[in-house]
C-alpha cells in the first residue's frame, strides 16, 4: 500500500509545480502567513520548526494542475466545517508526527546480532503506528467527510486495519511490550581488594521491579523501607545506550538479549509492516488544520475568506471582490485598526496591465502584496483573503521590491535593479504574474520616466498580469500617450498562431527593456502592438491604513 496523503490524490507525491523565488518569497512576506498556519500554543519550539519547514516547502510551489488544488481546498473545507474533526484530529498530532520523525526507508529486518535499542525502538514505532491508525479512523468514521482525500484515507485505513497482518500486530504488541518491561532493574556484585579498591563484578540478578536509592530517615522509622533499597541516594544517568564496552558491559548485554530474544522473534513476523504508510499525514494535517484555524480566526475578526474558482489559465483572468493583504490582517489582529478592501480584475475588457501610484503610506504595496499572497495561497489549495475570487493559474510569479543598495563599487541600485528587471523578461509568460514596487527608482526622475515607459510597453507585448507600482506621476496620468504602438504586424506576427505569436511577443518585451541606461535625451523607442492602450481612471478604497489611494489607469 502506498503512503497515504491528504495532499495529493491518489496517494502520489508530486505534480507539477514551480518554485516561488526567494525574491518572491521575500517581497511578499509569505513567512509571517506560514508563521500562522503553524504556531499553536501547546506546541513545543521543535514541533514548531518542523511544521514551519514543511509549510514552507508546499506554500512555494505553484500548483499547475487543477485537479490538485481542487483536491485540497475539498479537504480544507471538510476541515473549516466540522469543528468536532479538527479537535480529534488535533488530539492525534503527536502519535503522527512522531512517525513522521521516523528515519525513511528503513525497513525492519532481524539480523544476527541482537541490537537491544533497535528492538526496543522498533517496538515503540509499531504501537505508535497501531495508535495512529486506529484513533484515526475511528474520528473519520464518526465525522461526514465529503471530500475525497479524507474520503480516500478512511477507506485505506479501513481496509489496514482490517487486514490480517495488522489484526495480529494488534493483538500481539501488549505481550511483547510486557516481555520487554519485565526487566527493570540489575543487581551488581562488586569484590574489592585489601585496599578497598574494586577488583572485581558480577552480575547476581535481573529484577522485575525498579531499585529506589536511600531514602530520608522518617521513611525509614515508618518502615517503607524494601531490599531494593540502596545505601546512597540513586544516580540518574543520561538515559542512553549502554557505555563503554568492557566485560560486565558485555555480559550484560548478553543477558539481556536472552531475555528480548522472545520480542525480536515476535517483531520478525512483522518485518513487512512499515510506518511510513501513515508518517506524512502528521505534516499535512498540521498544516491543513492550521489552514483551517486561519480561516476560523479572520471570519472571527469580520474577514471574508473563500474557496476561488479556477479559470481556464489560458484566459489569463482574475477577479477577487474585497481582497486584503492576509499579512496585514494578522499583525492588526490584536488593535483595534480596521483592513479595508479592495476589489482586483485582470482580464481582456479591463485589461491585464495596472499604473498604480499615489501618496506614499497609501497602501500601494499592501495591495500589490495582497495581489500576489492570494494567488499564491490559491495555487497551493488553500482558501483566500477575499469574498470571492475567480482566478486563472499562472506559472510563474515575479516581484520586484525594493531592496538595500549593493555596496560593491560602481554598482549602483539602478544595476541591481536593471539586472534583476531583465531576469525576470528572460523567464517570465504571458501566463505570468508581475508585480513591480517602485521599480527604477535608483535614478533621475527624467531617466526612469524614460525607462519605465519602456518597461509598461514590454509588459504590455508580453500580455502577463501585472501592477506596476511607481511615484512617476506622468507615467501614470499620460500612459497612453507614452505607451502608445502601431498596430501594423507582420503576418507572421498576428495571433492567428498563439505559440508563434506569445514566443515573438516574449522576445520583444525581453528585448524592450535593456540594462543600458539611457540618455535623457534620447526618445523611447516604439514598439508595435496589436492591442490599442486606453487611460481609464478608477479610483478603489485603501487596502491600509489610510484613505487615499487611487488607480490612475489600467492598460489592456
Amino acid at each position: 500500500m502506498r503512503p497515504l496523503s491528504l495532499l495529493w490524490p491518489d496517494g502520489r507525491a508530486h505534480a507539477s509545480s514551480n518554485h516561488l523565488g526567494d525574491h518572491v518569497v521575500a517581497d511578499l512576506q509569505l513567512a509571517d502567513v506560514i508563521r500562522a498556519l503553524v504556531v499553536v500554543d501547546n506546541a513545543s519550539a521543535g514541533q514548531v520548526g518542523v511544521r514551519e519547514r514543511f509549510a514552507q516547502q508546499v506554500l512555494t510551489e505553484l500548483l499547475l494542475e487543477p485537479e490538485v488544488i481542487v483536491h485540497r481546498q475539498e479537504v480544507v473545507s471538510d476541515l473549516v466545517d466540522n469543528v468536532s474533526l479538527r479537535e480529534r484530529l488535533d488530539g492525534l498530532l503527536p502519535p503522527l508526527e512522531a512517525l513522521d520523525g521516523l528515519p525513511r526507508g528503513q525497513r525492519y529486518r532481524p539480523t544476527l546480532n541482537v541490537g537491544l535499542e533497535r528492538i526496543a525502538q522498533r517496538l515503540a514505532d509499531l504501537e505508535l503506528l497501531v495508535d495512529a491508525v486506529t484513533r484515526l479512523t475511528d474520528a473519520l468514521e464518526q465525522a461526514p467527510v465529503a471530500s475525497r482525500g479524507f474520503r480516500s484515507v478512511r477507506a485505506s485505513l479501513a481496509e489496514l486495519r482490517a487486514s490480517s497482518e495488522f489484526v495480529s500486530l494488534r493483538r500481539e504488541l501488549p505481550e511483547l511490550r510486557a516481555t520487554l518491561s519485565s526487566v527493570q532493574s540489575v543487581t551488581l556484585g562488586v569484590n574489592l581488594g585489601p585496599d578497598l579498591a574494586p577488583e572485581s563484578a558480577t552480575i547476581l540478578e535481573i529484577g522485575s521491579t525498579p531499585v529506589d536509592g536511600r531514602r530520608a530517615l522518617l521513611f525509614r522509622l515508618l518502615g517503607f523501607g524494601s531490599d531494593k533499597q540502596g545505601l546512597t541516594p540513586l544516580q540518574r544517568g543520561d538515559g542512553g545506550p549502554l557505555g563503554r564496552p568492557n566485560e560486565l558491559v558485555r555480559d550484560l548485554r548478553h543477558l539481556l538479549s536472552q531475555v528480548v530474544a522472545p520480542v525480536e522473534e515476535g517483531l520478525a513476523r512483522f518485518s513487512r509492516v512499515s510506518t511510513e504508510i501513515v508518517s506524512q499525514l502528521g505534516s499535512e494535517l498540521a498544516l491543513l488544520l492550521g489552514a483551517a484555524r486561519l480561516v476560523e480566526r479572520l471570519s472571527a475578526s469580520g474577514l471574508p475568506v473563500c474557496q476561488a474558482e479556477i479559470i481556464d489559465p489560458a484566459e489569463r483572468r482574475a477577479e477577487l471582490i474585497d481582497l486584503y493583504d492576509i499579512g496585514l490582517a494578522l499583525n492588526l489582529s490584536s488593535t483595534t485598526e480596521r483592513v479595508v478592501a479592495n476589489d482586483a480584475r485582470f482580464d481582456e475588457q479591463n485589461g491585464r496591465v495596472w499604473v498604480l501610484t499615489g501618496p506614499n503610506r497609501g497602501g500601494k504595496t499592501t495591495y500589490t502584496r495582497a495581489v500576489g499572497l492570494a494567488q499564491v495561497l490559491f495555487q497551493v489549495g488553500l482558501y483566500i483573503p477575499a469574498r470571492s475570487g475567480k482566478l486563472s493559474l499562472v506559472d510563474a510569479i515575479y516581484t520586484h521590491f525594493p531592496t538595500r543598495e549593493d555596496a560593491t563599487p560602481g554598482y549602483g541600485r539602478l544595476d541591481a535593479e536593471a539586472e534583476r528587471l531583465a531576469a525576470i523578461f528572460h523567464q517570465a509568460t504571458s501566463q505570468s504574474l508581475i508585480l513591480l514596487n517602485e521599480a527604477l527608482s535608483g535614478t533621475s526622475a527624467l531617466e526612469a520616466l524614460d525607462l519605465a515607459r519602456g518597461l509598461v510597453r514590454a509588459l504590455r507585448l508580453l500580455g502577463a498580469r501585472a501592477i506596476y507600482v511607481t511615484h512617476l506621476h506622468e507615467l501614470a496620468t499620460n500612459v497612453d500617450e507614452g505607451t502608445r504602438c502601431e498596430t501594423h504586424l507582420p503576418n507572421c506576427c498576428k495571433p492567428t498562431n498563439g505559440h508563434q505569436f506569445r514566443g515573438r511577443n516574449r522576445r520583444a518585451a525581453r528585448d524592450q527593456f535593456r540594462s543600458a541606461r539611457p540618455t535623457p535625451s534620447r526618445a523611447p523607442s516604439r514598439l508595435i502592438s496589436t492591442t490599442a492602450a486606453r487611460s481609464e481612471p478608477i479610483a478603489i478604497q485603501p487596502s491600509g491604513l489610510h484613505d487615499q489611494l487611487q488607480v490612475l489607469v489600467w492598460i489592456r
